[in-house]
């Protein structure tokens, strides 16, 4: 077995070609839906996170208003989000994903999902748990790192 710092170092290096192969993959996804990859985050974000205000989108992607007007009118016109009045205040205009329209189309995330659950199922529930503790950790460490870059 490899020492502890062979296993930290191998770990550095696997996050590495994983954040790679993940941003190709998104890249390549987004553009067969004829996007981009900041229009298919601002989907996943909406999707999620439920209607948002442009601005709203704009802080959760730290993107400018005129870009974020950009990535809201792609969504739209490809039928994959919709303006919408906001119910609480009918003077703001919400963005929603259109699940509908997402649903009746190809799903290019169906195949890497379906293998990624597999693999999951593979694992006993202590793996998952430490797993999920470990993701989200991560997640926490990567936001604090965006928050400190200029």
């Amino acid at each position: 077995m490899a020492d502890r710092e062979e296993l930290i170092t191998r770990l550095g290096d696997l996050g590495a070609r994983s954040a790679t192969m993940t941003a190709l993959f998104q890249q390549k996804a987004a553009a067969s839906y004829g996007l981009g990859v900041t229009d298919m985050k601002a989907l996943d974000v909406l999707m999620r996170g439920g209607a948002q205000t442009a601005g709203q989108l704009g802080t959760a992607l730290s993107l400018t208003s005129g870009a974020v007007t950009g990535v809201v009118d792609r969504l739209v016109k490809r039928g994959l989000a919709k303006r919408e009045a906001d119910a609480g205040d009918r003077r703001r205009v919400v963005v929603v994903a259109d699940f509908a329209t997402i649903a009746s189309g190809a799903n290019v995330y169906q195949g890497i999902g379906e293998a990624f659950r597999e693999l999951h199922q593979s694992l006993t529930t202590e793996q998952l748990a430490f797993l999920v503790d470990y993701t989200e950790r991560s997640i926490a460490l990567t936001e604090q790192a965006i928050d400190e870059l200029p």
